[in-house]
């Protein structure tokens, strides 16, 4: 089904919550699906204004309509407001957002014991929108007591094993370049906004400059197993993220 969203962009449902249609190939204006099975985890690195939270808005509105289990931090604290409504689960406050990612890797780590390498049969979605705010938010007890962000290094580096995925975004000024390496690494990377030479050695391996990147907010280049190209993302506002969800 294909659904107006807006008069630049359209969303396209693929029946699938691993397969997202995020991206537009900017030359055919083609949809084309990002495949959490194949690159479990989203990377996004724009700065403000860029479109990092409209692509993890459509990102976790996708997977929520496909019965996917999702859970948002949301830093911004109004950037979620039509996806809580559709029953999403949105974390802002301090102590809910590390309860929240304590649960979360909790979760992992016992689904990994239980399946012992069989697939898995459902899968789980963390959406983290400011992810180097993680460093400032403590999880665990005692010796084992440390950094939000560190505990999701385990699931950005097994989760696909057992269906557990991460759709995180940082701002292109203050990301902790150990973060990126961590988090790139394991998943596909979308990079919103101009590219300098410092970003493309850092998110997309210094791979050559690619023409007919679209301007604007929402314009970048994504990259994943069949290396970066050109692409425009999808957007949706909050209330068409709500009807999204509710079908």
């Amino acid at each position: 089904m294909t659904t107006a969203v807006n008069t630049r962009t359209r969303y396209t449902d693929t029946g699938r919550a691993t397969l997202v249609p995020l991206l537009v190939d900017p030359a055919t204006d083609r949809v084309r699906n990002l495949d959490l099975e194949v690159t479990p985890h989203l990377f996004v690195s724009a700065f403000t204004g860029g479109g990092a939270t409209s692509a993890l808005r459509l990102v976790a509105a996708h997977t929520a309509r496909h019965g996917m289990d999702v859970e948002i931090i949301d830093f911004k604290r109004v950037a979620f407001t039509g996806l809580a409504g559709a029953g999403v689960t949105v974390h802002r406050d301090p102590e809910d957002i590390a309860q929240a990612v304590t649960d979360f890797v909790t979760g992992f780590e016992i689904r990994m014991e239980e399946l012992d390498g069989r697939a898995p049969e459902s899968h789980r979605l963390l959406v983290v929108d400011g992810l180097d705010r993680l460093r400032k938010t403590t999880v665990g007890f005692g010796p084992d007591r440390g950094s939000a962000l560190a505990a999701l290094e385990t699931v950005a580096t097994l989760g696909r094993a057992v269906g557990y995925h991460l759709a995180v975004s940082a701002q292109r000024r203050t990301t902790d370049p150990r973060a990126v390496r961590v988090f790139k690494d394991c998943s596909a990377v979308l990079s919103l906004g101009p590219t300098g030479n410092r970003v493309r050695a850092e998110l997309l391996d210094a791979a050559p400059r690619t023409p007919g990147v679209p301007a604007g907010p929402g314009g970048g280049e994504f990259q994943d197993y069949d290396g970066a190209r050109p692409v425009r993302t999808v957007f949706v506002t909050e209330d068409e993220a709500r009807a999204l969800v509710r079908g």
